[in-house]
């Protein structure tokens, strides 16, 4: 049987293919059997692949990352009485900061005072009320490692009533921008 030109590119195009997926089956079979022997070690293997998705992002990635995670477990009341990182509320705040710079909200006081020690839903309440009040997350009056800080945070953004995705668009992830050729 002869081919013409279109039908041999077309032979040599599922070949390739072909090739590369019994390739990618015998990649996919090495990286079951470390993942097997990192189990029986005793590793966990869902945080072995979230380090390697975190090791591929750059530190600027990373950190925004994290910042998410963090403010979408204050957002859902899953902080579990650690406070906020720095991190976070950096991140949050950096739109605070160009809103106060541009004349738009003239209510941030970098010197909040000092509250006495409270439970958890005493902090609760107290986060909660703030919000109502218009204060922001970052006026937080409890110190880091106090416990009522996180209790706080879950209050105000339990009253902000955010589920996460009302976060501005410079807080969240960029997209993925598209590989060469996936254009279709």
């Amino acid at each position: 049987m002869t081919l013409n030109n279109s039908q041999a590119r077309l032979f040599s195009f599922v070949q390739r293919i072909e090739t590369l997926l019994e390739e990618r089956k015998g990649i996919n079979e090495g990286i079951s059997d470390i993942k097997t022997e990192a189990k029986s070690a005793g590793f966990d293997n869902k945080v072995i692949m979230q380090m390697i998705r975190e090791r591929a992002m750059s530190q600027a990635e990373r950190e925004e990352w994290q910042s998410l995670c963090e403010l979408y477990r204050a957002t859902l009341g899953m902080l579990d009485g650690t406070p906020m990182s720095d991190n976070a509320r950096r991140h949050m705040s950096r739109d605070e900061k160009d809103d106060r710079e541009a004349g738009v909200d003239d209510m941030f006081d970098p010197t909040p005072e000092p509250e006495p020690a409270a439970s958890p839903a005493e902090a609760r309440g107290q986060g909660a009320e703030a919000f109502r009040s218009g204060k922001r997350v970052t006026e937080n009056p409890f110190p880091a490692g106090d416990p009522a800080r996180a209790s706080w945070d879950e209050g105000w953004c339990s009253e902000a009533g955010s589920d996460g995705m009302d976060i501005p668009p410079e807080w969240r992830r960029s997209p993925k921008k598209a590989e060469k050729g996936d254009e279709a």
